[in-house]
């Protein structure tokens, strides 16, 4: 929680400067995936600190709340998945966990594994399994996406990343590594939708 603090109090500058010049200021506010938001929280920010009591301060700003892939939460509760149920947040720990890039770097590490071996489709992938590739795979396979289906997500993903010619086998290797991965992660929560 620290952290956030910290990050917040380097950015306050830059916050200030959004609520009170949004469009003579510096516009950092317009560098944000949602900018009108951003700006209504600097705005919302300005006013709590200059409040007189920020502690105090009733905010009116919707807050939004998301789980960590809600499908894979539900089973790793249900299936008493340790090693599962820590990288969706069910267990306590110093920061959120992010299981998208944990499955990410769990696959990658495979990868270079099969590159060492001389696997083509994992050489021709250096560099390029990171979050955002194996995301939408990771989040619907409890929705019941299948190989074919995660082949599909991957290659969208892949498509401007790597030679057309191996496309198809590479998000082939990929979704199967990520399936392999969750499979390993979620072993309890698998048997569970297996019944």
């Amino acid at each position: 929680m620290r952290e956030r603090e910290e990050y917040v109090e380097e950015l306050l500058p830059l916050i200030l400067d959004s609520a009170d010049k949004p469009f003579d200021g510096q516009r950092w506010w317009q560098l944000a995936d949602s900018p009108w938001q951003t700006l209504a929280c600097c705005i919302d920010l300005a006013s709590a600190v200059r409040s007189g009591d920020p502690e105090g301060y009733v905010s009116h700003i919707p807050i939004h709340q998301d789980g960590s892939c809600n499908g894979l939460q539900h089973y790793a509760a249900l299936g008493r998945d340790k090693l599962g149920g820590f990288q969706v947040n069910l267990t306590p720990s110093e920061k959120p966990e992010d299981l998208y890039t944990a499955v990410a770097m769990m696959v990658d590490e495979r990868r270079k594994q099969d590159a060492a071996e001389g696997n083509v489709h994992a050489q021709v992938l250096e560099g390029k399994v990171i979050r955002k590739v194996v995301k939408q795979t990771v989040m619907t396979t409890v929705y019941g996406v299948t190989l074919y289906g995660g082949r599909l997500q991957i290659q969208k993903q892949l498509e401007d990343n790597i030679p057309k010619e191996h496309l198809f086998h590479c998000s082939k290797y990929l979704v199967q590594l990520v399936f392999q991965t969750l499979s390993h992660m979620f072993s309890n929560a698998r048997d569970i939708q297996v019944m």
